[in-house]
């Protein structure tokens, strides 16, 4: 890492994390404060487990489906706390690398965090910031603290993020369950705080099959996506300072034809 940045501090999680959240029971919305509440009931857990199994063989079938770095990734201060929500098999994760901030990356798949965690291995900061010839042996537990959680009921105290991420994650949920996850990231985000939205676009050209809801289409391995309008993304974040959202087209080569990718990309502030 360079002179330049500033260090990385370690024990990421401690302070953020509410102090039963590696308990068994839930804690509802309404305690939040450490409090716990009455174990998780029987549709809860079934729900929370059809969409951890679904992404669990997701993994176990692509592994690291999604190479490559994520790119374009929004400037922050060193030192900010920041949570990637769906952390999958480490794509934005690698983009963050290097730029010396407090990373805490979740997802509900285990073997998604396992494939996130396995990037230390052969892979160094150094590499990552296109710095090959520098020896670094820091993988990105130096720099990432991973752990397997569910977006819907974060384990995390309110307003301990500088910014959240929300990248390719809101997508793969129902309705009702976007708006959930959506309360529990403007519950973690400190006042000030940023969020930034990536999700693809209703033009994109995979969206169609089997619509299980408007614009939400359903695959044969039990894995949903849901492709946006930017109307939808500003009336999921409307509690928050929209400080931009556009839509960002780009082409790609399916079978010799060139096919159209669409992504919408938003920045919201909590005021």
């Amino acid at each position: 890492m360079s002179e330049t940045m500033c260090p990385v501090k370690s024990n990421l999680l401690g302070p953020a994390l509410l102090p039963d959240a590696s308990d068994s029971l839930i804690r509802s919305p309404g305690a939040r404060r450490g409090k716990r509440c009455g174990p998780k009931l029987p549709a809860e857990l079934a729900c929370m487990q059809n969409l951890r199994d679904s992404w669990d063989m997701f993994y176990r079938r692509m592994g690291r489906s999604w190479g490559g770095v994520t790119r374009d990734i929004p400037d922050l201060p060193c030192g900010s706390r920041v949570l990637e929500l769906g952390c999958g098999s480490g794509k934005t994760i690698r983009g963050m690398i290097g730029k010396g901030w407090r990373i805490v990356a979740i997802d509900i798949s285990r073997r998604a965090v396992e494939i996130s965690r396995s990037i230390k291995d052969g892979v160094t900061v150094a590499s990552q910031l296109g710095n090959p010839s520098t020896n670094s042996s820091k993988g990105i537990t130096e720099e990432v603290e991973l752990l397997t959680a569910d977006g819907r009921l974060l384990p995390f105290r309110d307003e301990v993020f500088d910014a959240v991420f929300a990248f390719h994650v809101l997508g793969h949920l129902l309705e009702t369950q976007r708006s959930v996850v959506t309360r529990e990231i403007i519950r973690v985000t400190r006042s000030g705080g940023l969020v930034f939205f990536r999700g693809f676009s209703f033009d994109d050209f995979r969206a169609g099959g089997d619509e299980i809801e408007r614009g939400t289409f359903i695959r044969g391995d039990g894995t949903i996506t849901h492709y946006f309008t930017e109307d939808e993304v500003l009336d999921l974040f409307k509690p928050l300072l929209n400080l931009s959202v556009n839509t960002v087209r780009w082409r790609m080569r399916v079978g010799g034809a060139d096919l159209i990718r669409s992504e919408i990309r938003a920045a919201f502030r909590k005021e």
